[in-house]
């Protein structure tokens, strides 16, 4: 507080020369029959009267003057009220309001003294007291530096209720937190927005080309102080550190406010949090970053009206990130950089440096980090610093099993209804399938997890004009193993396999589908997902005849899904049970064709034992071979069956017995619409 007592003595003595021109008039002090604690009564006067800090009455004209010699000569000033006012550009009247708010609301001294000039029975500091301590004749000028326009109250220093020389005013809480010396955010702005010095090490690694773009930007935000700079990229592309790099080369700290989070405390603290945000980035000579900005907008790309006005008096440039394709409008000039996709060279720089920064060491594992996740290098900082304290906290060292676990824990999903995680990880060993159908799932793995060097060091990407995108295509039968078949590839790849469901996907509303599945792709990219879309005859089928309006918009879907599959940094793949419905220049579009025929007897039997579980302990006492050959069914099936047989032994109340088998074999197979005798055979 030592930097305030020049500004707090200079207050004090305006309210004892103010208390003694009451005086000099004969008018008294504040009514002591008011009952208040904090009241300068009567008798407070009288003991300052005797303890010479008041002068009597009589030598009024005398102790004046010795307070306006007092007043010349204390020159002194507090270095952040200084800085305060000329970073507001306040005049002269909005200092001496400020100041008598700063020593009316940290010296009780003071406050008595103003409260004794009040005839209003409410304590509080009102306009009109500050108008007795200055002079009665400067109330109008005093009135316009409390305006809803003003510094003062746009910079959210001043709290003001009520109108005219009534209107009560209130230091907030923040700005007499930061002109005490303390630069923390207050609460609740503090439980969301986040403060960066202009020397932090992020440990983000920027592609070289979004750093010269970046580099040239800055002039020009320099050049013009009204102006915005928007940074477009997907989550975990640095966008956070591209901003920094921005308020660095300014010289300035970078105040992050995430914007969801944000509004979402907004609305339950019922007091406006954005305007507040920017108001604090100001008063600490801070550049504001409005991280994932999308919900200050409407559908449209408007501002709400509730934050236009915030940001549009906001007199410094400020920064906002998105995901969106298109710049965001911020009722100033938009300076726009687009984050580039982090190549594999830029991924494992980022994976060294990210790594490094928490005193990890991985080595060439980094080579391999880069190759497998296709993730931008704010969120391999992100994944390092999560592995990092998960390390610490389990007293272990951070090693490739670690950082992969974060990355799972990072790329969460939010795809509501639209899709299913499938759970159950399956292996190769689980298949039962023609050695060629196994092999091309080999090469489908293959082709993922070498595509960074196909692409981008062998140049395929540059000269056939290939995409990173893996697509398959798997047809055949119910049952034939399409969806283990893919649950093996991803769990090869240590991706997260998700079922869509079309169904729920596709919409009558024209437009909405399109939308659905924008939202599918955008979150499988950003949580490394693989994406089944199952039974995709119901939106790919053949049209060859566009005889309706419907038919022209499912084209439109259909050529959609294809070029976000195409463009997808990831794997997708679609299931049929009628391959010959599916267009062939659909088909052309997909790496991969990949039919599952019906096993044959030799097959089934494998599976009948495979699906069968040890526990039962029938495996040396069932003929499996003749359950095959008795029962034309897919995997699918003898699936059913085995657990129909279960349910028949339940019911008995015993353990399963071979017969069983045999029985729900033969109810799952007439279930499926095939006659055949009751069974019997070598049990």
């Amino acid at each position: 507080m030592a930097e305030l007592d020049a500004v707090i003595a200079e207050i004090r003595l305006l309210a004892e020369a103010a208390l003694l021109r009451r005086l000099n008039a004969g008018s008294g002090f504040a009514d002591p029959r008011v009952p208040s604690q904090i009241y300068l009564r009567d008798e407070a006067a009288l003991a300052r009267l005797a303890g010479g800090t008041l002068r009597p009455q009589k030598t009024h004209t005398k102790a004046a003057a010795e307070l306006a010699a007092q007043l010349a000569k204390s020159g002194a000033r507090s270095p952040r009220l200084e800085t305060l006012i000329e970073r507001l550009g306040m005049d002269p009247a909005g200092r001496i309001v400020l100041a008598i708010a700063i020593a009316y609301a940290i010296d009780l001294d003071t406050r008595e003294l103003c409260h004794a000039l009040v005839t209003r029975h409410k304590p509080a500091l009102y306009l009109e007291t500050c108008a007795d301590l200055v002079s009665p004749t400067q109330s109008s000028v005093l009135l316009q530096a409390l305006l809803p326009g003003s510094p003062l109250r746009r910079a959210r220093v001043l709290a003001v209720d009520g109108e005219g020389l009534g209107a009560t005013i209130d230091l907030v809480s923040a700005a007499l937190a930061w002109l005490l010396g303390d630069d923390r955010l207050q609460m609740p702005l503090s439980n969301v927005a986040t403060l960066i010095a202009p020397d932090a090490d992020l440990g983000v690694v920027l592609p070289e080309a979004a750093k010269t773009e970046l580099d040239a930007l800055t002039p020009r935000l320099v050049a013009t102080s009204h102006v915005a700079a928007v940074i477009r990229g997907p989550r975990g592309s640095g966008r956070q550190a591209a901003a920094h790099r921005i308020a660095k080369t300014l010289g300035r700290p970078l105040m992050v406010i995430p914007i969801p989070a944000l509004l979402a405390l907004e609305s339950r603290a019922k007091t406006a949090l954005f305007a507040a945000a920017l108001a604090a980035a100001r008063l600490r000579d801070a550049v504001p970053y409005l991280a994932d900005a999308e919900p200050l907008f409407d559908d449209q790309g408007h501002l709400a009206a509730e934050h236009a006005d915030a940001i549009a008096h906001h007199p410094g440039a400020l920064i906002a990130g998105t995901t969106r394709s298109k710049d965001l409008e911020l009722l100033r000039p938009v300076l726009s950089v687009l984050l580039p996709r982090a190549e594999l060279d830029d991924r494992e720089r980022a994976w060294v440096a990210a790594l490094a920064s928490h005193g990890t060491h991985v080595g060439d594992e980094a080579a391999e980090l880069a190759a497998r996740y296709v993730i931008g290098p704010g969120a391999i900082a992100d994944v390092a610093a999560d592995a990092g304290r998960y390390a610490v906290a389990a007293g272990i060292s951070v090693d490739v099993p670690t950082l992969e676990a974060a990355v799972g824990r990072r790329l969460t999903l939010r795809l509501g209804t639209f899709g299913t995680v499938v759970t159950r990880k399956s292996r190769f060993t689980e298949l039962v399938l023609p050695d060629e159908v196994i092999d091309t799932l080999r090469d489908m793995i293959a082709m993922v997890r070498e595509r960074s060097q196909i692409l981008e060091r062998w140049g395929y990407q540059r000269h056939l004009g290939i995409s990173r995108g893996v697509s398959g295509l798997y047809s055949g039968e119910p049952g034939t193993g399409k969806t283990m078949a893919a649950s093996v590839v991803a769990s090869e790849l240590g991706l997260e396999l998700v079922r869509i469901d079309l169904s729920a996907v596709v919409s009558k509303y024209v437009g909405e589908t399109e939308k659905n599945l924008g939202k599918i792709f955008d979150e499988a990219q950003d949580a490394h997902a693989m994406l089944l879309f199952d039974e995709a005859d119901s939106l790919f089928g053949k049209r060859t005849k566009l005889e309706s309006a419907q038919d022209r918009f499912a084209n439109l879907e259909v050529n959609y899904i294809l070029q976000r599959m195409e463009t997808f940094d990831g794997v997708s793949v679609l299931t049929t049970n009628a391959e010959a419905s599916i267009d062939p220049a659909l088909q052309r579009r997909l790496n991969f064709r990949i039919r599952f025929p019906e096993p044959e007897p030799d097959e089934r039997a494998k599976l009948w034992r495979q699906l069968l579980p040890p526990s039962s302990g029938l495996h040396e006492r069932v003929d499996f071979y003749a359950l095959a050959e008795r029962f034309d069914m897919t995997g699918g099936y003898i699936k059913n069956a085995v657990v129909r047989a279960a349910v028949i032994a339940a019911r008995a109340g015993r353990s399963m017995v071979a017969e069983d088998l045999w029985l729900g074999a033969h109810h799952e197979y007439v279930e499926m619409g095939k006659v055949m005798p009751q069974p019997s055979g070598s049990l």
